[in-house]
């Protein structure tokens, strides 16, 4: 019957867009928490590791060359800023996308 593929179908696109909305939202609130509580180069370096700019996920060695810093260097950053995400006080906020 046509008419329960339709409706099946508009379902599954509802929850396709809700899905979509959600991570768009979840997007926006990273981005927030990064730009109150990490400086340029801490942003720089998530945006990259994580690919919030480009959907484009790196290895810490690509950030690391693409920044001209050190692996280790990368590494101490991401751990840094990590840490200052997890404290930060809309922390709580974050949690509903872990």
């Amino acid at each position: 019957d046509n008419s329960s593929f339709n409706v099946l179908e508009k379902d599954k696109n509802f929850m396709a867009d809700a899905d979509l909305a959600e991570r768009t939202q979840m997007h926006a609130d990273v981005v927030a928490a990064m730009a109150r509580n990490l400086d340029a180069r801490e942003a720089r370096l998530m945006r990259l590791r994580y690919g919030l700019t480009d959907g484009r996920q790196r290895s810490l060695a690509e950030c690391a060359d693409a920044m001209g810093i050190s692996q280790t260097y990368a590494q101490n950053i991401a751990s840094r800023c990590l840490k200052k995400l997890r404290d930060a006080s809309e922390a709580e906020s974050l949690e509903e996308y872990l």
